[in-house]
């Protein structure tokens, strides 16, 4: 297949979870002997990039320090500017299906160019830029929110009666199609589940059933929707799995450092467990934010607690070895995460996984089956948990045991980008039979 690859980011610029996610499957298409070819943002670089496998040309709106742009005239010019982008693309590669990953920052009303362009389009649905990001798309809800400000309001309505909004449908679309022209349904403040009728995504897969049910929640017809989990380079993290005999002393957390991510109801955890005679340590790797870092650290060093800061480097480089040194990991998010990596990573390394109960992780996890769990944000529940691991050795040994093969099994790169190619194949086969 010859197929062409939609992402707001890729690799090396603003390398992280979403944006390695998409960089993997492609990587794993060309390998499979796929054509795949990349369009994404020029975020990173001074100017577009054009020619060879990934093009670097949309630009971002609002997001990884981009400013905002709300102003009709300039927002006219990005939206533009990207469906010219997108058109030029397909015109050149003459793609087979275009699979399309996150749009976050990126002109949502691509959606209805990939529509009206009828070809093969397939969703890969890894973050919120569906859930969330459709309806704060400045485009979008400059043309269709039905509650705009005044002088919008008015503005819009010159446009409209000028017939420049059917204009501009043409080379930056407001809709999917005339009749859509205000869409409540999107801006309402509590949206029925599948109500929004002006998107429609045929052919599309999540990362996670959680992501899925928001989205369904946040109105959009997605209910028939398939879920496919992120899978892992399984042979950069086995290990053997620590005996009962080992030592139950260094915890880990890998995380982006902010209020959701749990640090503190960890670090708060290890200061109850210590109060218990517990004597482990803690090392956090992860970047974040300034403020609450120096929250934690204030914190720390306030109880005395044994908490290190690990340098941060290269991801792919730095983990598999940073599991290996440790005897668990404690996955502590405290929002619902689309899917998680590292509690999987830290499984197929053979250490044991402590992690909330919500958001993607929540549905990976499973308490005394495969790690153990414990409430988002109780530092008291955690707390027991850590005693857990560190007074019941064979426990940890059981549950560690138990994920590492599940993982080898089920969330093992190969596995799981048999279910993505099999998923784009199927594509393009039910597309062919409704062409016909």
């Amino acid at each position: 297949m010859k197929i062409l690859v939609l992402s707001n980011l890729y690799p090396p610029h603003h390398a992280g979870t979403y944006d390695l996610h998409c960089q993997n499957v492609a990587d794993a298409l060309r390998l499979r002997g796929h054509q795949v070819h990349v369009l994404t943002s020029r975020h990173g670089i001074g100017s577009e990039q054009r020619g060879g496998e990934v093009e670097r040309r949309f630009e971002l709106n609002g997001v990884y320090e981009h400013a905002l742009v709300t102003k009709f005239r300039e927002l006219s010019r990005i939206e533009t500017h990207n469906h010219r982008a997108l058109q030029e693309v397909i015109a050149s590669f003459q793609p087979d299906l275009i699979h399309v990953f996150s749009l976050n920052g990126v002109s949502k009303s691509l959606i209805f160019s990939l529509r009206n362009a009828r070809l093969p389009t397939v969703y890969d649905m890894s973050d919120y830029w569906l859930a969330d990001g459709v309806r704060e798309d400045a485009w979008l809800r400059w043309w269709n929110n039905p509650k705009a400000p005044f002088g919008n309001s008015l503005w819009r309505a010159v446009l409209e009666a000028l017939g420049r909004r059917g204009h501009l449908d043409a080379s930056a679309p407001t809709r999917m199609m005339k009749g859509f022209d205000r869409i409540p349904a999107l801006y309402a403040r509590h949206a029925e589940p599948n109500s929004i009728a002006a998107f429609r995504f045929d052919r599309l897969y999540f990362a996670s059933h959680s992501l899925k049910q928001a989205t369904e929640e946040a109105g959009f017809r997605v209910n028939h929707a398939e879920v496919i989990y992120p899978g892992i380079q399984t042979q950069s993290f086995v290990s053997d799995v620590k005996p009962p005999t080992a030592p139950f002393q260094k915890l880990l957390i890998v995380a982006s450092l902010d209020a959701k991510s749990g640090v503190m109801t960890a670090v708060k955890a290890l200061h109850l467990a210590r109060e218990n005679k517990v004597k482990v340590s803690l090392s956090i790797y992860g970047r974040g934010e300034t403020d609450h870092i120096a929250q934690i650290r204030s914190y720390i060093a306030m109880n005395q607690l044994h908490v290190d800061f690990l340098p941060v480097s290269n991801l792919v480089r730095d983990l598999p070895a940073l599991y290996r040194r440790h005897d668990a990991l404690l996955h502590t998010a405290e929002w619902n995460e689309p899917y998680a990596l590292t509690p999987l990573e830290a499984m197929a390394s053979g250490i044991p996984v402590i992690g909330t109960t919500i958001g993607g992780a929540g549905e990976l996890c499973r308490h005394g089956e495969n790690a153990l769990t414990y409430l988002p944000g109780d530092e008291g529940d955690l707390a027991r948990r850590i005693q857990e691991l560190h007074d019941q050795p064979d426990v940890r040994c059981r549950i560690a045991d138990n994920a590492q093969q599940e993982v080898l099994a089920k969330y093992n790169e190969t596995t799981v980008m048999d279910r993505i190619e099999n998923y784009l194949q199927t594509s393009l086969e039910v597309w062919a039979h409704e062409a016909t």
